[in-house]
């Protein structure tokens, strides 16, 4: 039996269709059929029903299905992990965050550091929940606290106030926070208890929305936003698609308090790999930590 007969029967199977799981697998139809029923002849029993092009899984079909993808996943992960191996060390970061700053941190320590691979993943925005073994390293606003992580605040972030251009207050310099009053807010909300920063300011200072709308996607309040459905809040950091958007208008808040604190964690020492604690001692001069 045949590693290349046993995806050839995936495939098959997938799409019911001998022409159309030929055409997607670059072989002729009668090639393809020919390594199926070599396939059935090695296991001693039919696969599949037949009637002309089309083929319908069997009970036998069905059973071995499961166990053939099951097998070319578990296969299709050691590949990875050799190549991993193969690719040197690798390191897993987290962003929580956009930051410009931090990803010419991470070019600068990889001019000096060729060896060393990185998986960098960007989460638009996360809960406590996050499983935080994943990653050597997380930046995270100050709201979103991982307690398996030692933060070190690298900069504050400032806020836009996101408007529709049509808005009364678009194209304005800057606001103060009493001036979203009584408007139609879209705030963000991590999870079921944990809202953004500015939610808690305006709730503080006593300023009242009107129909507040909430979401955990800083995408949706830009369609929201870009839409006229309401007005919101965003980091300056994380504001490259609002500028892009022509509909939307960003107007800098001048309130002091609206700023966020921008944090970077590295796992604990113990369980940074050697290449970790390389960045992290690297990251840490870079910041003037």
């Amino acid at each position: 039996m045949e590693l290349i007969q046993i995806r050839y029967f995936i495939t098959a199977a997938q799409f019911q269709n001998l022409s159309k799981a030929a055409s997607i697998l670059h072989v002729t139809q009668p090639a393809l059929s020919k390594s199926i029923s070599k396939l059935e002849a090695e296991l001693g029993v039919l696969l599949f029903d037949r009637s002309g092009k089309k083929v319908t899984l069997n009970d036998n079909g069905e059973q071995f299905l499961e166990y053939a993808i099951n097998s070319i996943r578990e296969l299709d992960d050691a590949v990875a992990a050799v190549n991993d191996l193969a690719q040197g060390p690798m390191l897993y970061l987290g962003l929580l965050h956009h930051s410009a700053r931090f990803l010419q941190c991470l070019g600068e320590f990889s001019k000096v550091n060729p060896g060393v691979s990185f998986q960098v993943q960007q989460m638009e925005i996360a809960s406590h929940e996050i499983d935080t073994n994943e990653f050597d390293m997380l930046l995270y606003p100050q709201n979103l606290l991982f307690q398996k992580y030692k933060g070190h605040t690298i900069y504050s972030d400032p806020y836009y106030l996101a408007v529709h251009k049509s808005h009364p207050l678009a194209g304005r310099e800057s606001i103060l926070l009493s001036e979203i009053s009584a408007q139609k807010v879209i705030f963000i909300k991590y999870d079921n208890k944990l809202l953004d920063l500015p939610y808690h300011l305006c709730n503080s200072l006593g300023i009242r929305t009107n129909g507040d709308l909430y979401t955990n996607s800083y995408g949706i309040q830009r369609w929201l936003v870009s839409n006229n459905y309401g007005i919101g809040f965003v980091p300056q950091g994380g504001a490259d698609a609002y500028k892009a958007d022509p509909d939307i208008s960003l107007v800098p808040v001048t309130d002091e308090a609206l700023s966020q604190e921008i944090l970077i964690g590295f796992k604990r020492e113990k369980h940074l790999s050697a290449e970790g604690k390389q960045f992290a001692a690297f990251t840490r001069e870079y910041f003037k930590l």
